[in-house]
């Protein structure tokens, strides 16, 4: 553990103080972004963490639909998915390694593997960095890939192909991974699919390889198309968030049960039954009892108050995502701000977090960047 505080926050720090001189009031961080290798790829900037500020960002590595991304726990080590050229020039779904240059947050690909399926979409990495993990949407499918000492991939060790489909003709005539999350023990792998409206559950072998485990999934509604799931900060629960329906599910998992405990709604009473709700990210607040997710149909950030005993999930309101299609969001380590990812306007907006209610304003601070996905912290050790 205190190697991996070090490392973490030595990094973040030397971001810092390479480009402000002022390395306590600054955050650094990586945008994974939908662009092609001669358009972008992976972009950094850095938060300060007193005004809210955001730098202009700037490439960190060029590289093809790097639509999501991780950090290692302990060492200078970034994953993404990606498509990779082939021998033959083709491009091939990948999961990727990239060094962390310390000095400038520069990125220099240490390896890839294939992704072991179509459409990779989500990619995680265990806590103690042992192992990633990578859904793919396309195929329906996941792999998990034990990790070197430098944090280079070795082969995958572990496959599993999803099976299933949900009532939704146009979205869920077959299974769709779509993220993987490791539990907190480390001695499971859970994978969230949209078209089988499962959150599938899998023992990891001591030889890497996947099993379904005893509840062998978290049985979502049906027509829900579970995209993202969190566990609660005791772990004592698991909430799935349904892209489809515009909810939320509610699982024990300290005495785990394949039904939902509830299920509530992510939008406002009066949107049409109708709308698109294209619910994507779902996340807790560090410190406060407060979940939030982002609602891509209404373009909002929904907030919610959480009880930790009950697991009870109770929708407070929402805000305006400050652009266009919030993909992805995270918050600072500190809760004080959430920057959004707001895909299909190019812009990461900065919300200010009341430090008592959880409450998000817009700040008017903003920075432009082409399709961004996703958004990850130097130094957050949080899923």
């Amino acid at each position: 553990m205190k190697k991996l505080l070090l490392t973490t926050l030595v990094l973040s720090a030397m971001f810092a103080q390479s480009r402000s001189g002022n390395a306590q009031e600054k955050l650094a961080f990586y945008i994974g972004t939908a662009t092609n290798e001669d358009s972008g790829g992976i972009f950094q900037s850095q938060i300060d963490l007193k005004t809210g500020t955001v730098d202009p960002p700037t490439l960190a590595a060029a590289a093809s639909r790097t639509t999501f991304i991780w950090l290692h726990p302990s060492e200078n080590v970034l994953y993404s998915v990606a498509e990779v050229r082939s021998e033959t020039g083709d491009k091939v779904p990948a999961i990727a390694a990239w060094k962390i240059n310390p000095a400038d947050g520069k990125l220099t690909k240490l390896n890839h593997q294939p992704a072991e399926g179509a459409g990779p979409c989500f990619v995680t990495v265990r806590s103690d960095g042992k192992y990633a993990a990578v859904a793919n949407y396309g195929s329906g499918s996941i792999a998990i890939y034990p990790l070197r000492e430098d944090g280079s991939i070795e082969p995958a060790s572990g496959k599993v192909q999803h099976e299933g489909s949900g009532p939704v003709a146009s979205r869920q005539a077959g299974p769709h991974a779509h993220s993987v999350r490791f539990d907190p023990s480390g001695k499971r792998l859970l994978a969230a699919d949209l078209g089988t409206d499962d959150v599938f559950v899998f023992d990891i072998q001591a030889d890497g390889s996947l099993k379904p485990a005893e509840v062998p999934a978290l049985k979502n509604p049906p027509g829900s198309g579970p995209r993202h799931f969190v566990f609660s900060p005791d772990n004592r629960f698991v909430l799935s968030l349904g892209e489809l329906s515009g909810t939320i599910s509610i699982f024990r998992y300290d005495a785990i049960s394949s039904k939902p405990l509830s299920t509530v709604s992510t939008v406002a009473a009066d949107l049409p039954e109708d709308a698109n709700r294209w619910c994507a990210e779902i996340l807790f607040h560090p410190s406060l009892p407060v979940v939030y997710c982002s609602n891509r149909g209404p373009q909002e950030i929904a907030v919610f108050d959480f009880e930790s005993k009950s697991g009870a999930l109770t929708r407070r309101g929402a805000v305006a995502c400050g652009g266009k299609t919030p993909r992805n969001f995270r918050l600072t380590p500190d809760g004080r701000f959430l920057l959004v990812a707001n895909q299909d306007s190019d812009n990461i907006a900065v919300f200010k977090v009341d430090p008592k209610t959880g409450d998000l304003t817009l700040t008017g601070q903003q920075i432009s960047v082409p399709k961004p996905m996703c958004i990850k912290f130097v130094g957050d050790l949080r899923d």
